[in-house]
């Protein structure tokens, strides 16, 4: 049987699962022969070993004695030195045979085998030095009061690069503390906001949703703190925690959205 094997872990069309789908098949093609089965993991790192993968598991599952796997980078199967070196003797072992295309080497012979093994290396060395460069920029963003993560904070809604204010839901946060001030429950603010149709304001990766209390009481706070740049999690904690105010007369709820 003949395996083709793909990964990605990013939404980069350079290789892309489809793009390394039409690769194997045209290589398999230009050879004369047929890929039996294409196995595709779409969002998941290289790190992972590729038996722990929820596709790479069912392909290594089922491979028998000389069946032959293709996969067109290596870094596409393998970022762990570890785990490269460990499954190709595996495989070699029990008579699987392995190749990647832009690999001109066999690596059923153990001077194949010795130079996988120090490209797997180069390929995890890639794999730090990325998480050190995307570290090293999360550190700057949050130094410098700038949005870091994917979770959008209070207050703001990303533009094409960056965060920018959302003015709707500033002034929504003013009213939910001026609420809040009068005595009402979070609960009663939400069911407020429920009764006139208030949403949250949609993203590029999640529609529009409703407020629920704990959303109400992080955008009150967020709306006290002025509204930081950066996600909640990151400074919601190291506020104290509100004392309830003393349940007070409050008008009917029916004012504006804002």
């Amino acid at each position: 049987m003949i395996y083709g094997y793909c990964r990605v872990s990013t939404d980069d069309q350079s290789i892309s699962l489809d793009n390394q789908r039409q690769e194997l098949e045209a290589h398999a093609e230009k050879h004369g022969r047929k890929i039996d089965r294409i196995f595709l993991d779409e969002d998941v790192s290289g790190k992972v070993p590729l038996r722990d993968r929820p596709q790479g598991k069912v392909m290594w599952d089922l491979l028998e004695k000389g069946d032959l796997v293709l996969v067109t980078k290596l870094d596409r199967g393998w970022r762990n030195t570890a785990d490269a070196a460990g499954t190709l003797a595996t495989w070699r072992q029990y008579g699987v045979k392995l190749s990647i295309l832009d690999f001109p080497i066999d690596t059923a012979t153990d001077e194949g085998e010795m130079m996988f093994c120090q490209f797997a290396s180069w390929a995890q060395y890639e794999r730090k030095r990325i998480g050190r460069r995307v570290s090293d920029a999360f550190g700057y963003l949050k130094r410098n009061g700038k949005p870091y993560a994917g979770t959008r904070p209070f207050g703001w809604v990303r533009g094409d690069k960056e965060w920018v204010p959302c003015e709707r839901e500033r002034v929504l946060g003013n009213r939910v503390v001026d609420m809040r001030d009068r005595g009402m429950s979070w609960n009663a603010i939400t069911l407020c906001l429920c009764r006139e149709g208030v949403r949250k304001p949609a993203t590029k990766k999640t529609s529009s949703g409703w407020y629920h209390p704990p959303d109400v009481r992080s955008l009150c706070r967020a709306a006290r703190a002025g509204y930081p740049a950066v996600p909640q999690a990151s400074w919601l904690g190291a506020q104290p925690e509100e004392t309830p105010p003393a349940a007070v007369s409050h008008g009917p709820l029916t004012a504006s959205a804002g």
